[in-house]
């Protein structure tokens, strides 16, 4: 008999295919669970925790480093999924020989439903040379608005994720100027992330929901983009199956989805680094607080890449 697992994620986005992926493929059936996965409110990942109303999310490891930051009740990530930023700069004109500098003095309305984006952005600017306190930010934008700001001329550049760059790209509305991933590098992103007490209290189906991830993230490796879109395709009716094509495409080329299920220290130590320059905590916690990698382990080892 299977085991239920309710999973919440974070957005409904292709940005966190390989969870639909495995669902699509069986992969949660195989190991023995009966998935269901429900999006809640942004921001909204910690209280489906907290309330019980889910036993897994799939979300921003930050919120990790916020509730230990707060001396709230340790969430704990056990296996890696998004790997890099999935996010990308998109301007009004076209920006052929874009680089970084070119956002300062400029109006960049930021994906304002997390902060994470922003807060990489940042960093990731500084190391390239560039100052992004001399940017104009428009904050606190839902994706609505930040379309709306650029189409509008309030905003220069855009801050936004897949589908929608390669929608306002696809109908004429932006130009890419860059995705994000290649200066923030190796973060984890997003994760699988459980309370502490699930974890100690449910480890087979931490292991099973973890070794169905792995699945999952074995299969899209071996595919294009346009493979991994089709099978996803039902999950996204609203899109248009060539712009799902294209921007699953454009993630798996930044190699979003490269590293899990693995947590590895030295890049949840940058993402911990990344979080207090910006300012969204004090302190970061370390890598042996907020990661149990033995079940991610594990399942490497059944599923070798």
């Amino acid at each position: 008999m299977s085991e239920r697992i309710r999973i919440g994620v974070a957005f409904h986005s292709p940005f966190y295919a390989p969870l639909f992926v495995a669902h699509r493929l069986g992969s949660f059936r195989e190991e023995g669970l009966d998935a269901t996965i429900a999006v809640p409110p942004p921001g909204g990942t910690v209280d489906l925790l907290q309330g019980g109303q889910a036993d897994l999310v799939l979300s921003g490891v930050m919120r990790t480093f916020i509730l230990a930051d707060r001396g709230a009740a340790k969430h704990i990530a056990i296996a890696e999924v998004n790997s890099r930023d999935g996010f990308f700069i998109v301007s009004r004109r076209p920006a052929p020989n874009f680089t970084w500098r070119d956002l300062e003095g400029q109006r960049l309305a930021l994906f304002g439903l997390a902060p994470t984006p922003w807060m990489c952005l940042q960093t990731a600017m500084r190391e390239q040379g560039a100052d992004p306190a001399k940017i104009q930010v428009l904050e606190k934008l839902d994706v609505a608005q930040g379309i709306d700001a650029l189409r509008s001329g309030r905003a220069d550049y855009l801050q936004t994720g897949q589908p929608t760059a390669d929608e306002l790209i696809a109908d004429g509305v932006a130009h890419l100027a860059s995705p994000q991933a290649p200066i923030v590098g190796h973060v984890p992103y997003s994760s699988f992330i459980v309370t502490d007490e699930v974890r100690r209290a449910r480890r087979d189906m931490c292991l099973a929901a973890v070794r169905a991830l792995t699945r999952a993230l074995r299969w899209i490796k071996a595919q294009d983009g346009s493979a991994v879109a089709d099978l996803i395709a039902p999950t996204f009716p609203e899109t248009r199956p060539d712009v799902l094509r294209r921007a699953v495409t454009q993630l798996k080329a930044q190699g979003i989805w490269a590293d899990g299920p693995r947590q590895e220290r030295e890049p949840f130590d940058r993402l911990g680094r990344i979080l207090v320059a910006g300012g969204l905590i004090r302190t970061a916690a370390t890598y042996d607080t907020l990661n149990d990698d033995s079940f991610a382990e594990a399942a490497a080892k059944a599923f070798p890449a």
